[in-house]
């Protein structure tokens, strides 16, 4: 009786112990195909990964693997957040759960370099959020408050590395992917806007209180850059890609939140035209007249053409023919000379008639 018990329980343990030793084999498990943008850039650059291709793992057997991202940005500063990825920060972007799900979507990581030129951290339902918390298809992975914008992110070459990992055992690990990222040497710090001064605003336009158009122009009024707008837009989950909706983040829509002052700057540009145009017409109708005067001027004293008191300009004369005086004036001195001798005729034939007729009288 004793021995058969021991039998089987012998015969009990062998598969369980054949269930342990029977570990996936990470290397053949297929690599996802990444890409990064930008591949390089100052402390304060946001960075995109996207992880496309993801393979099926779902009929792995036991221990089941995972693949992490190893991000290692946080380490020049000693602030790694686990102990087993090697001083860098590691996170899971596809699961065996997922694959049993059949969640083969692409995985879309984001996260922006530490500086201190970076946007204060925003207070949003009960957490401190930043544009360098790590985030998976929008969903914050990992926060880094504290760090964000106190710090710029030493320059130098990083390695990002993406791995398989047994659920069971973490120590075992296979890198299937490196993506090398160069740090460039970065800009001076500038005093970005207090966290307070937007962030009443930030949560009217997340909770939808507030239009797109109000969100951007209260932002502008209180001195934000367009890109401290991005990073604020990020973390509230309204970037165009956090959306769903398509086209680059960086471009986002301008507001002009004083249309009066376009319109002064394009009265103040058409009075500034006019004027000068004005002056040049003015200036060409001063030569024409000076030149026709001057010529005026000649001709009269040629005797070739009298001039009118009120004319400012005359119409040019062709040199090649003869000038003829106005006839009118002739024709007029001419009648007057003729009645004056009609008149003189008169009074001459009326002075004999009387004379000759009282030579007459005094006869008789």
């Amino acid at each position: 009786m004793k021995n058969i018990l021991l039998l089987a329980i012998g015969l009990g343990v062998i598969p369980l112990c054949s269930a342990v030793w029977a570990t996936t084999d990470l290397g053949t498990l297929g690599s996802p195909h990444v890409t990064i943008s930008p591949a390089s850039g100052p402390p304060g650059t946001k960075i995109t990964i996207t992880v496309s291709g993801i393979p099926d793992i779902s009929k792995s057997s036991y221990p089941y693997p995972d693949l992490y991202i190893y991000l290692p940005f946080s380490q020049p500063f000693g602030t790694t957040l686990t102990s087993h990825c090697g001083g860098q920060d590691c996170f899971p972007i596809y699961t065996h759960d997922d694959a049993i799900n059949q969640d083969y979507a692409n995985r879309i990581i984001t996260f922006s370099l530490p500086s201190t030129n970076n946007s204060k951290p925003v207070f949003l339902n009960g957490f401190e959020n930043s544009v360098c918390d790590v985030t998976v298809n929008g969903k914050i992975l990992e926060r880094f408050s504290t760090l964000c914008n106190t710090k710029d992110e030493p320059q130098g070459l990083y390695q990002i590395k993406l791995a398989w990992l047994l659920e069971s055992d973490s120590e075992q690990s296979y890198t299937t992917k490196t993506i090398p990222f160069f740090v460039t040497p970065g800009m001076p710090s500038s005093e970005g806007p207090v966290a307070d001064n937007g962030d009443i605003i930030l949560k009217q336009y997340q909770n939808g209180t507030i239009s797109e158009a109000q969100f951007y122009a209260e932002l502008k009024a209180r001195g934000w850059t367009e890109e401290q707008v991005r990073q604020a837009l990020a973390v509230i989950g309204k970037l165009p890609h956090q959306m769903g909706a398509s086209g680059p983040d960086y471009k986002l829509p301008l507001y002009q939140t004083n249309s009066s002052a376009n319109s002064a700057n394009i009265t103040s540009q058409t009075n500034i035209t006019n004027p000068e145009l004005s002056q040049s017409k003015i200036k060409l109708d001063d030569n024409t007249t000076k030149i026709n005067t001057t010529r005026i001027k000649t001709e009269q004293n040629n005797g070739s053409l009298p001039i009118p008191q009120n004319s400012s300009t005359a119409k040019p004369v062709q040199n090649n023919l003869p000038i003829q005086p106005p006839q009118n004036d002739s024709m007029w001195n001419n009648i007057i000379i003729g009645l004056s001798i009609v008149a003189a005729a008169i009074m001459v034939s009326v002075t004999i008639f009387v004379k000759t007729h009282r030579n007459k009288q005094n006869a008789r």
